[in-house]
């Protein structure tokens, strides 16, 4: 126990009491004041007031070194006797990119070149030192290639994002490798019924033998692929039909594609120049949406296309976003009209034209005048000079939208019933009825209105005429046409595929111009069915320098696998590929790192197995692709550098790693060089601390420097490496298998904070393989596992505190929600551990500025989908909950 002063002055006070002083009081009425839990010397800077201080700060120094001398013997013991020695300090360090200027390129840096960055513990500046030479040739990017899972995509400039093209369907480890020639068209779009099309391939070879093997099949909205069969052969071009819908899941192009089944021979002389794409039969369809002018119609029941009271110039719209919205070729609108009224318009009862309606007033007026001055004139006279007018015909035409405004397509009816037209020219111009935007077409009532003008005025002359002479027939109730049915079919026509892409083996590639061999096995003479190549845009005076790149990689994680895949460095020269010596710390592209080698004097420009005219070119080639990262970025001229410090072992800076940028350039000018900065860091370690000698040299007394039991296992990995969280031993466990007798899985947890998910790298478990093994027994075998993770998704919605802001709100709950589902998080790390809502909804609730959570869901997967769930359960010896980044939180304020 360790007293404090103020433990000990009491301790005085309270033996002062029993000692008389004078006058009845005692000493500790003479030396001490205050109350007696928290006594204090009366005039302390008295002699010997402040000799009892000086006495009650030695009793606290005498409690401390007792405490500690038992652990201060121990780690003495440790160092002195049995010769453990601490860890020192290693300083971090950052990967600098330098960017020199063309126009005095090349830069050499030498070994030991000082760069700025930052201050220290001391406030003294951060220097680093770089560890090799860098000749810096400022080489621009000529482009990347990847032929591997991620696909193929060139990377236009240095920096760029290498971004994957869209995901192919690729198969297990245990699948036969895939053949598939993938064709994009927006022509392919529909979402029910049944479709064919045709896929014209131009200047094809060997076509006949492909559609012989091949099975052809499409994209559905739900993520399935839907088989279409083997096809009909018609010339150049394949006659397929899709029922049910095409339609990309992820809300791209949608796709059809032609697969070569597993066991079939692969038909690697299958060419062609160009791919069309085009519709030749699609029937059926049911508008979207119909329109009577603003007016919903739901065509599914019967209908009048132009209302209860048609008027000239009434217009029937007709949303067919589907045809529309292609380069249609014929388009058929098939109308079914109820049995009333298949009549031709001008036929319609109660149908008479105005000029009609006045030559019979105009003809009742001249006879009566006639007959009043006595004239001989009678009808048949009137009719000889004054003829009736023949009725006009109605107009009913199809039209659609064009360059902001409605032109017409097909001849023109005195009917409103089926049409077919033939649109050569494309598409229909977006356009917007009664709030809804799509692509229209419309039946125009150009002239006549179903008799309804001259209803009205017969029904004005029958009342005239009955309160006249009362000789007058009522008339007739004019009525507008109803459809029962209505449907549009259409074709299309031929058109470019928007875009054609293969995947052979593991090799993907897309078709640009010219001649294209989809099908091709292997990327080598050896097999390989994977291959990461890029160029240098490089003069000749770089050759035969040593290049140094840094490679930004998606660490790939091992997971079980520690040893190096199949893979190799090639130099393109002389129309092939030759193998390239490199000092490759990015494990053969399985993690970020540097890559140096030296340029080949003979190194060509241009690389015809990678369709590229610029650039020199190197590549990994692999018949493991699976087991690489994914390439991100290639940054030419970089060079590792250390951090240079005289004070590194009381410096606690070099356990952290520097953040990107801070490096602001070098001590020294160097002619060419522009700017230096990190582009990446990697810290290092402090030097050790008492207590943490002593735990870590304590174990080694315990286990003895060998791993046999789990827990030997454990500590060694995590005194080793710092960078590790957690580790958990597994006996008899294997990637594939619980029970792997000889085996120990090491299930290891990074220390990333950033990363959701982490998982240990390449170069991480090999470290702990070369470290862990000459220390197991014979016939031991070690596998370095992953985390099982189980990713989780929230919505919330939560209501603040008054006077906190939503948008500080928000970032605070969602932090918190983060920190509290990351994996390395808690302390001891949660192995097997279930996840309970109500954990969580505590949590929230603890969160500085929140008043409540009134709403909360917990979802198992990576979105918030499906039934919510109280519990998420893990696996109890590797399982984690983690968070999937894509919570849906919703804060309120209050007033």
């Amino acid at each position: 126990m360790i007293r404090t002063q103020e433990q000990v002055l009491r301790a005085m006070a309270d033996a002062a009491r029993l000692a008389p002083f004078a006058d009845g009081d005692t000493w500790r009425d003479a030396l001490f004041t205050g109350p007696a839990d928290t006594p204090s010397l009366t005039r302390p800077s008295d002699p010997d007031r402040a000799l009892l201080g000086a006495i009650a700060d030695e009793y606290t120094q005498v409690d401390l070194h007792v405490a500690q001398a038992a652990a201060t013997r121990r780690i003495g013991w440790l160092r002195e006797v049995l010769g453990i020695r601490p860890l020192p300090a290693l300083p971090d360090r950052v990967i600098a990119h330098v960017d020199v200027d063309p126009k005095k390129a090349p830069a050499i840096l030498p070994p030991g070149t000082m760069l700025r960055g930052g201050k220290d513990a001391t406030g003294a500046e951060r220097r680093y030192r770089t560890l090799d030479a860098l000749t810096a040739f400022g080489a621009g990017l000529a482009g990347v290639r990847m032929t591997t899972e991620d696909g193929t995509q060139p990377l236009a400039a240095a920096g760029a994002l290498i971004a994957a093209a869209p995901p192919f369907p690729l198969p297990g480890a245990a699948e036969a490798a895939p053949h598939i020639l993938r064709i994009r068209s927006s022509a392919l779009a529909f979402t029910s019924g049944a479709m064919t099309i045709a896929v014209e391939f131009e200047e094809p070879a060997a076509l006949a033998q492909t559609i012989a093997v091949a099975q052809w099949r499409y994209c559905r909205a739900d993520g399935r692929m839907s088989p279409a069969g083997t096809g009909t052969l018609t010339g150049g071009s394949v006659h397929i039909g899709l029922t049910g819908g095409c339609v990309d899941p992820e809300g791209g192009t949608p796709w059809i594609e032609m697969v070569v089944p597993a066991g079939s021979p692969v038909p690697e002389g299958f060419t062609f120049s160009g791919c069309r794409v085009s519709v030749v039969k699609r029937e059926g369809i049911i508008p979207a949406a119909a329109f009577v002018g603003e007016g919903l119609v739901d065509v599914t029941k019967e209908f009048k296309p132009f209302g209860e009271v048609p008027r000239r110039g009434q217009a029937f719209y007709l949303r067919v976003d589907e045809a529309l919205s292609k380069t249609v070729q014929t388009l058929t609108v098939t109308v079914t009209l109820l049995p009333e009224d298949q009549a031709e318009l001008s036929s319609s009862p109660g149908y008479l034209t105005p000029s009609q309606y006045a030559h019979h007033t105009y003809r009742r007026q001249f006879l009566a005048v006639a007959q009043t001055h006595l004239f001989d004139y009678t009808d048949a006279d009137y009719e000889r000079d004054f003829p009736t007018r023949a009725p006009r015909a109605p107009e009913v035409v199809w039209e659609r939208r064009i360059n902001g405004a409605w032109q017409q397509f097909g001849s023109t009816a005195n009917a409103f019933t089926t049409i077919t037209a033939s649109i050569g020219d494309g598409l229909s111009d977006p356009y917007e009825v009664s709030g809804q935007p799509g692509h229209y077409i419309r039946a125009f009532l150009r002239s006549g209105d179903f008799g309804w003008s001259n209803y009205l005025q017969e029904v004005a002359q029958f009342a005239t005429d009955a309160a006249g002479d009362g000789a007058a027939t009522m008339p007739e109730f004019p009525t507008a046409p109803i459809a029962s049915t209505i449907t549009l079919s259409y074709t299309t026509r031929s058109v470019a595929a928007d875009r054609v892409e293969a995947l052979s083996g593991w090799r993907r590639r897309v078709f640009g111009t010219g001649p294209f061999q989809p099908f091709r096995r292997a990327v080598d003479e050896r097999g390989s069915r994977g291959q990461v190549a890029f160029g240098l845009d490089l003069g000749d005076g770089g050759l035969g320098s040593t290049m140094s790149l840094y490679l930004v990689v998606d660490s790939a994680a091992p997971c079980g696998a520690v040893d190096d895949p199949d893979a190799r460095w090639e130099w393109w020269g002389g129309g092939v590929w030759h193998p390239l010596d490199v000092a490759d710390s990015t494990q053969l592209l399985r993690e970020s790192g540097l890559l140096r080698f030296v340029a080949p004097v003979d190194w060509d420009t241009g690389c015809t197995d990678v369709d590229a005219s610029t650039g020199r070119w190197i590549r990994l080639v692999t018949t493991v692709p699976s087991r690489l990262g994914i390439l991100r970025d290639v940054i030419v001229d970089a060079v590792v550098a250390e951090f240079d410090s005289r004070g590194i072992e009381s410096d606690p800076t070099v356990g952290e790693a520097l953040p990107a940028g801070t490096i602001k350039g070098l001590l020294s000018p160097i002619d060419g060089v522009k700017k230096v900065t990190n582009v990446a860091a990697v810290r290092g370690r402090v030097a050790e601390a008492p207590t943490a000698y002593a735990r870590r040299a304590s174990a080694l007394v315990r286990h003895r420097d060998r791993a046999i039991a789990a827990w030997d296992y454990e500590q060694l990995a995590l005194i080793a490496f710092p960078e590790i969280v957690s580790a958990r031993a597994l006996p008899h466990t294997s990637p594939a298998s619980t029970f792997a007798p000889g085996t120990v899985g090491l299930v290891v947890l990074p220390d990333r904070p950033a990363d959701p998910q982490p998982r240990p790298s390449v170069s991480l478990s090999q470290r702990l393989a070369e470290e862990l093994e000459p220390r197991m027994p014979m016939g031991a075998a070690l596998s370095v596992l992953c985390p099982q993770y189980e990713p989780v998704t929230v919505t919330a919605d939560v209501v603040l505190r008054r006077g906190v802001p939503a948008l500080v709100g928000i970032a605070a709950v969602n932090a918190a929600l983060e920190a509290v589902l990351h994996p390395g998080a808690a302390r001891p790390v949660r192995w097997g551990r279930d996840l309970y809502a109500s954990a969580l909804i505590a949590a929230l609730e603890k969160v500085p500025g929140v008043d409540s959570v009134e709403e909360f869901a917990l979802f198992l997967g990576a979105t918030a989908t499906g039934t919510p769930v109280d519990v998420v359960r893990v696996d109890a010896c590797l399982g984690l909950y983690c968070s999937s980044g894509a919570h849906r939180l919703t804060c309120r304020e209050q007033l």
